[in-house]
């Protein structure tokens, strides 16, 4: 395969809401339809193709998952201590922000989860991170709430009437298109700050770090220590890679790629010639039509709210699957096993159930229906919007009547219903389905994921009737599972089909393959087992503070692995034993996102789409700012005299006082030691300046108005585009370094090519660049023997000669990798360390918080605590320092 037509394989897009991969071994094409998927369509392929799904696979194991690299080196470094720190004990409490986007049906299985993790042994903060309309669900359940913006009515109805990925003519002149994008773009922001704020994110004020409050006053204080979310809520590894943290990924239904079956959004049509590689490659297609509709809002918010670099596209569609991610699945491998092609990273743990039969004593209405006759059939389709109440009622009392079965039918957010009820049929409100399913001979529904476990749980037979997305999905696996007939789309429904489905599902078969099944589920406890997969996954061992491990680490001393909780390092700089300019904040995983393109050619397309992107996205906000000028912001200037315990005279500090400080960690503005003042804090404060240089032109806005304000969004405009033009050649020069480097391992499996080094600014792109000219050389002169060598010990003479190849390709893009990699990482670096400033506001939030944090616990501290911490610093400074 040619590297033409290797880099074909990653990005086409010639049209919104179709893309294309291609090469001479296959040819996919995927195109949104009307039934709430994607067709995806095969053609031409070889039997070399199935050879293409293993080099998928193998692509990804190199980079260790979960952090594992900073988890290796902290054990290391540990290694040296263990006689000290295994005298000590704790494990210590996270703060955990679950992010999640979607239905009821979406949230209520994290409830039970995040109830376990909240509870001995774990006894975590958990915060849920979700949609207002929910509020009420999650506190009643004993949980904080946080609200991530979004109305998933509004979201369900446009769904139903746009149910493929594409809108209609009709939303496109309502505007709908853009008002949803405009959702996501919040929901991303929410989830950011459900990470950083106080609150419930309900509040006119907003709460974040740098909110008017005591520093004392440090109660509902929240930074996230650790990540889970659903993939829909796409803010998780964005979040998750500014604030070093680990990230947890689960679902109710498969997004991981697997030979096994397709993706719950793809209907296939395909050559049958290799049914597991179009299974596999769909996972692809449904990234890549997500990544073109959703891409530049992706990169908007992870430049303009996170200081982060864009991703392209062009590689940006593979993020997950190649970072091995941690991933648990919240479905039973009664209905769907594990595919054998999904990693140890990857588990299933069962359905996740959220009870309350125990709790819920019925209206009187309902108790007599359910006594006067034999069970009823349940009727419902949960957060289902439709635009056509009245017809889809008509249907199911049609149905009902045809079926000679009473029936409870759910109105729903549909509002299903009439004035006029035909007999045996009752209108339900909201009950709760473990209780409900108990009393009814089969489930009716629209192939929501939780609706379906319940019921296949509560051994009833499920009729689906899908509307889009996953449902028919789960319909087509409840039916092979022997749990149902088959599904029949809501577009396709008539009162004939619905009532012969109902007569199916009531037969002897099927009635006997659920009571299986459900026999089973019984044995599983999903909820308990993904807490437990998180716990496992996120190992908090290496989360805890050295010294004080019952508290999570937030501290790194400088040029040492020892981690320290805001607590210690409070306690630590008050008795003057340590600087803050010795402590730097930790990272306790960091995501390797950066990889860059898979080959030069696409580095070089994705150079040129930056900048056209770039261009156009400053042209719009410099528009869209002119015509929201003000002069509102005020002007501050701090002086912060010096103490000798400056973590106590802090407790009395306004909050104006603690920022600047923060301002300052994060600036790393600190002034130099006098002499024979080792280990000692000489002052906190800032000098008389103002707090930072966007104080000196708020007072610039204040004193001239509108007229400087514009003049300042002209000025902001023109560096915008001399920088967008800047940036090209660092951009052009670091795509092809990447892309030369990554070449060998995507385009024929060399698995000798190293992973680069991240690039944090100036310094660190010096040492990459000057590791990457030295390695990449010297692999490329010595693969033209050495891979030879090993294809010719792994497959004999047909090995060797592939090895021949192999390093005659590896001779071209490792020396070419070195060779652009000079200028490209060293730019990159002077780029990077050029962005620092802008990101110091930003950092200076955080820091805001974990300093009123580390002053609440001092004060709340015994004076015997603190000497314990003293007296274990001492110890460890004895080896180490």
């Amino acid at each position: 395969m040619s590297t033409e037509e290797t880099e074909n394989e990653a990005f086409q897009r010639p049209s919104l809401g179709r893309v294309n991969t291609s090469s001479k071994n296959f040819n996919a094409t995927a195109e949104v339809r009307n039934d709430g998927r994607a067709t995806i369509r095969f053609r031409h392929l070889s039997t070399k193709a199935a050879k293409l799904t293993k080099r998928f696979d193998k692509q990804t194991p190199r980079r260790l998952p979960f952090g594992e690299n900073l988890t290796r080196n902290n054990r290391k470094y540990e290694g040296h201590l263990q006689s000290i720190i295994g005298t000590y004990s704790g494990l210590p409490r996270l703060n955990i922000a679950i992010h999640i986007v979607g239905s009821r049906g979406d949230v209520q299985p994290f409830i039970p989860i995040a109830q376990i993790l909240s509870k001995p042994p774990y006894s975590h903060r958990v915060r849920i991170c979700t949609h207002p309309v929910f509020k009420d669900l999650v506190e009643e359940n004993g949980l904080e709430f946080f609200s991530i913006g979004g109305d998933p009515a509004t979201l369900m109805a446009y769904m139903v009437k746009n149910p493929g990925l594409m809108p209609g003519m009709e939303s496109l002149k309502a505007g709908d298109v853009g008002k949803r994008r405009a959702d996501m773009s919040t929901i991303m922001e929410g989830c950011w700050r459900g990470c950083i704020e106080e609150g419930n994110g309900m509040g006119g004020e907003s709460k974040v770090a740098g909110s008017r409050r005591s520093a004392t006053d440090a109660d509902r204080l929240f930074i996230a220590d650790a990540i889970i979310a659903n993939p829909p809520s796409y803010a998780h590894i964005h979040c998750a890679e500014k604030l070093g943290i680990p990230l947890h990924l689960m679902f109710t239904m498969p997004w991981s790629p697997t030979q096994a079956f397709p993706h719950p959004l793809a209907s296939m049509d395909r050559d049958e010639s290799d049914p597991k590689f179009a299974n596999y490659i769909s996972y692809t297609m449904m990234e890549l039509l997500a990544w073109q509709g959703l891409g530049d809002v992706i990169n908007r918010f992870r430049a303009k709210t996170l200081n982060l670099d864009p991703i392209s596209p062009l590689w940006g569609y593979q993020l997950l699957p190649r970072m091995r991610i941690p991933f648990t699945y919240m479905w039973s491998p009664t209905l769907i096993p594990k595919p054998q092609d999904w990693g140890s990273h990857i588990k299933i743990t069962g359905f996740s159930f959220l009870s309350k039969a125990s709790t819920y004593t019925p209206p009187d209405d309902l108790a007599e229906f359910l006594k006067a006759g034999p069970p009823p059939v349940y009727i419902g389709f949960g957060s289902i919007v439709v635009d056509k109440p009245d017809e889809l009622t008509k249907i199911i009392f049609g149905a009902v009547k045809r079926a000679g079965v009473r029936a409870l039918v759910s109105k729903g957010w549909g509002g299903l219903g009439g004035n006029e009820l035909p007999e045996g049929v009752f209108l339900l409100g909201n009950v709760p389905h473990d209780w409900l399913f108990q009393y009814v001979s089969c489930v009716v529904h629209h192939g929501g994921a939780g609706t379906a476990a319940i019921g296949i749980a509560m051994r009833k037979p499920t009729v689906v009737v899908p509307f889009f997305g996953d449902q028919p999905f789960w319909g087509a696996m409840i039916h092979k599972a022997g749990a149902g007939p088959e599904p029949v789309p809501y577009r396709m429904l008539t009162e004939k089909l619905l009532a012969s489905s109902i007569t199916t599902a009531l037969g002897p078969d099927i009635q006997s393959a659920v009571k299986g099944m459900a026999a089973r589920i019984a044995h599983e406890n999903g909820a308990a087992d993904a807490a437990s997969s998180f716990q496992q996954a996120i190992n908090v061992d290496s989360m805890r503070c050295l010294i004080c491990p019952e508290k999570v680490a937030v501290w790194r001393v400088k040029k040492t692995n020892i981690r320290l909780s805001m607590f210690a390092a409070s306690i630590l700089i008050d008795e003057q034993l340590i600087t803050w300019d010795q402590l730097k904040l930790v990272r306790h995983r960091d995501w390797y996102v950066d990889e860059g393109p898979y080959g030069p050619i696409s580095g070089v397309i994705a150079t040129a789409s930056s900048v056209a992107t770039n261009t156009i996205s400053s042209v719009l906000e410099y528009t869209r700012n002119f015509s929201k000028l003000s002069a509102n912001e005020t002007f501050t200037q701090l002086d912060i005299p010096s103490t000798r315990n400056p973590v106590q005279a802090a407790a009395d500090f306004p909050q104006e006082r603690i920022e600047a400080v923060a301002y300052k960690i994060a600036a790393k503005a600190f002034p130099k030691p006098a002499q024979g003042s080792k280990k000692k804090i000489r002052n906190l404060g800032l000098p008389k300046t103002s707090l930072s240089l966007r104080s000196k032109a708020s007072k610039k806005t204040v004193e001239h108005g509108r007229t400087y304000n514009a003049a300042h969004e002209t000025e902001h405009f023109a560096a915008s585009m001399v920088a967008t033009g800047l940036r090209a050649p660092v951009a052009l020069f670091y795509n092809l370094a990447n892309g030369f480097h990554n070449a060998p391992l995507y385009f024929f499996h060399d698995d000798t090519v190293r992973k680069r080094d991240k690039i944090t600014g100036f310094g660190s792109g010096v040492r990459v660049a000057g590791k990457e000219f030295t390695l990449g050389m010297f692999d490329g002169f010595t693969g033209i023997l050495t891979l030879p060598y090993r294809g010719a010990q792994k497959k004999g003479v047909t090995g060797f000669c592939t090895g021949v190849g192999k390093g005659a390709g590896a001779l071209l893009f490792k020396t070419s990798a070195a060779a652009f990699g000079v200028p490209g990482y060293t730019l990159k670096g002077l780029e990077k360390q050029l962005e620092k400033r802008y990101d110091r506001d930003l950092k200076a939030k955080l820091i805001t918080v974990r300093l009123r944090q580390g002053i609440a616990e001092f004060e709340q501290a015994r004076a015997e605590q603190k000497e314990e911490i003293t007296r274990r610093w001492e110890e460890i400074s004895a080896v180490l320092m």
